[in-house]
Order: C-alpha cells, then structure tokens, then sequence
C-alpha cells in the first residue's frame, strides 16, 4: 500500500543518489588536474628515456638527468622514431648499433599497439565480415555477407538478410571436425577492410580452447593454436604488422601478457609485471631495436624497454603522479560515489566506486553533530530507521533526511495557521 511515509522515503533515497552523483561531479568539476605524463621514448643512440615536456611557456626534450636538447638533436637521438625527417634533411644515419639502416627496413620493424579497458570492456554487435584472405588484391574487398556466431554460425546476406545456409553448414562442419566446441566465448578480429592483410578471427570456445578461422580461397580454414592448453586466456587483441611476425597480444587471467607468434602460434610472455585489462592501459611502440611499452596505472606509469630480437627486459622506468584535489578530498568526504560514465568502459549506467574508510569516520563523526544541532536548536525527533539511514549514507543521506523533515514541517505550520 502507497502511504506518504512510503512517499517519503523513496524521495529520501532518489534524493541522496542523486547527491551521491551530483556532488562529487561539481566537485571534480571545479578541481579538475589533467593527468598528462610526457611523451617519452627510448633512445637507441645514447640508450637513454628522452622526454618531451611542455613547460608552461615551450616544448622541452629532456633526458632523465636533465640534459636538454634542441628540435635537431632530439630528432638525432631518437632516429627510429623521426627517420622521416632525418630522411628528409640527409641525415639518417647509416647504421645503428652494427646494424645497416635504410627506410623499409624501419617500416616492417615498426608498429604501434593500443589497449585501453574500454577496449576490453565494450561489447560489438555479433555480425562480423569474414573476408578473403587469399583474394589475390592488394586492398581487401569487403564481402556480401556477416556471420553471427554463438551455439553455431550462421552467414547472412546483407542486402536481403537471408540466411545463406550452404556456406553457414560448410564452416559449421569444418569447426566441428577441427573439435571447436559451441557455444563460443568470444571473437577477436579486426572487421575493418582498412588493413594490409586479413588473418580472420581468433574465437575463444567453450572448453577455452583459442582457434583462429578464415577464409582461404572460398574455403573454411580452421585451426587450434593450442595456445589454451598453456594458459588460460581471459581476452586478445589483434594486430597487423608489417613484417607478419605476430598476430596479436593475448592476455591470461594471472595477467600475463603475451604475444601470437605466427611461428606455430607460439605464446611469447612480455617480461613486464601484471597488466589488469580493466583498469591498465597499454602502449607498445615497437621500432628495429626496441619496443618501447608503456603501462599506465591508476596512481603511476611504468615504461619497460624490451630488445626487439630476443624480448629481454634492456631498461625500464617508473614515474608516479601526485593525487590531484579531488584524490586529496574524496576518501574524507565521500565514502562512496556515483558515477554513469566511465574512462574504462563505454556503458551508462550508475556504478559505486571510490569506498573510504576514513569518509566512513568523518561522516560519522559529522552525522552526530549536525543531529545535535538540529535536536537542540529546532528539537526535531528522528525515529530509528532514519538514524540507522543517516549513519549508512553520511552527511548527504542526513541532509536528504532534513529536507523531506523541514518540508514535512512546513506543511504542518501552515494547517496550523489555517
């Protein structure tokens, strides 16, 4: 049955998650810090992290013990990373630590891999291309059809979205006869036609067994990389390099990462410390000598250096950044808060983060003072249940509380006056 309490204390509640969200929200708003560390990259030169950083007046290229250098210098130092311009001005060198250089040789070598935990975190509509590995063109062409999959795959035609059973039960009896078990986990790919070459889907199965299928001259290939017999997988993300020689990073649920050698689909483990898919973020540069990765945490940044041959750790650094005002005032305000936006995922929704103990005390603390006063200054009574809310949500739940009892008290003075 609908009562005014009733009424009352759903107002209370609406009340106080919209404060919970709002407030923090004007808060940050009004003490917001960007996080920005300096671009750094490895030098294959002097073996150095060279720096760009913006003094509030100009760019500044830096080393770690304070060297500065100027436009020319840094483009020296850093050759892998500004052969172009060096290209342009005549003075590229002609080799490097032994090794002869010229332009290609520095393109098949180099990539650039991103990860971030909206990359792991969104989900894609289930229609993929399944494209022509072997079309024999240079660009890709895209196909006439997606594919759905889950307890089976299903090919549709696109323009009259028809089931195009033939090819479905082609690939369906070839997964099954490469012991692919249904329902599938997940697919990771590149479904954009925008890429140098096409090496299908990587689908994880329901025994966590990762296959890799494609299409080869109209013709399903299908095949187990045993790569779920060593670890086990938690995600991937692919990549397409220039000089083949990965097909993507794998990540296990020790948070280990790996990369897909297309030698045998080889499990290679990057010697750096754990990566968490939902709060990391991950970049890899990877040029003829080095791969410079970078892994960026919630409170610090950690830079490996990796030998592009062998993989061995060659250098690394770790920078930390000072909590900004809202880092500084949310564990002693706030015990939790809401938010419907995420930098780690692509869904709206409310979600409760940032629990502090210490806001717990202080809001303790606060609760039984601001109580006092009003039951001293107006002599207003609170029953049990709103003292047992007040102490649960803080000082946003008891001005909540207090504005629904000031309305309710207003209302009685003027039946009165009447």
């Amino acid at each position: 049955m609908i009562t005014k309490k009733n009424i009352q204390a759903i107002l209370i509640v609406l009340t106080t998650a919209l404060l919970y969200w709002i407030l923090p929200w004007a808060i940050k708003l009004m003490t917001n810090e960007a996080l920005d560390y300096p671009f750094t990259y490895y030098s294959s030169i002097n073996n150095q992290f060279i720096q760009t950083v913006f003094d509030g007046k100009e760019m500044k290229r830096v080393d770690l013990e304070g060297r500065e250098y100027n436009q020319d210098e840094y483009d020296s130092i850093v050759p892998m990373f500004n052969y172009r311009q060096l290209m342009q001005d005549g003075r590229l060198p002609d080799t490097i630590k032994g090794v002869a250089i010229n332009p290609k040789q520095i393109q098949l070598n180099q990539f650039f891999f991103r990860c971030t935990p909206r990359n792991y975190n969104s989900r894609s509509v289930n229609l993929y291309p399944m494209y022509e590995s072997m079309s024999g063109r240079v660009s890709l062409e895209s196909p006439d059809d997606l594919f759905s999959i889950d307890h089976r795959i299903r090919f549709y035609e696109a323009e009259a979205n028809k089931l195009k059973q033939d090819k479905s039960r082609l690939f369906q009896t070839a997964m099954e006869k490469r012991g692919f078990q249904f329902p599938v986990q997940w697919i990771a790919g590149n479904p954009s036609a925008r890429k140098p070459y096409d090496e299908g889907w990587f689908m994880l199965d329901a025994d966590g067994q990762l296959f890799q299928v494609k299409m080869v001259n109209g013709k399903p290939f299908v095949k187990n990389t045993k790569a779920g017999e060593k670890i086990d997988i938690v995600w991937m993300k692919t990549i397409e390099t220039a000089n083949h020689r990965l097909y993507g990073f794998v990540f296990d649920c020790q948070q280990n990462v790996y990369f897909l050698s297309d030698v045998n689909y080889e499990l290679v483990k990057l010697p750096i410390d754990s990566f968490d898919l939902k709060k990391d973020r991950m970049l890899i540069m990877a040029n003829l000598f080095y791969w410079n990765v970078t892994v960026t945490r919630p409170h610090q940044r950690d830079l490996y250096i990796l030998d592009n041959n062998d993989l061995n750790r060659v250098d690394e650094h770790t920078e930390f950044h000072e909590p900004n005002q809202w880092e500084k005032i949310q564990p002693w305000i706030f015990p939790c808060y809401i938010e419907l936006k995420s930098y780690h995922s692509t869904y709206i929704f409310p979600r409760f983060i940032g629990w502090s103990a210490k806001a717990l005390l202080t809001n303790g603390l606060a609760v039984i003072l601001i109580i006092g006063l009003l039951w001293w200054r107006k002599k207003q009574r609170f029953s049990l249940i709103q003292l047992a809310y007040i102490m649960l949500t803080g000082v946003i739940g008891a001005i909540a509380v207090w504005c629904f009892k000031e309305k309710q008290q207003e209302t009685k003075n003027i039946i009165q006056l009447k």
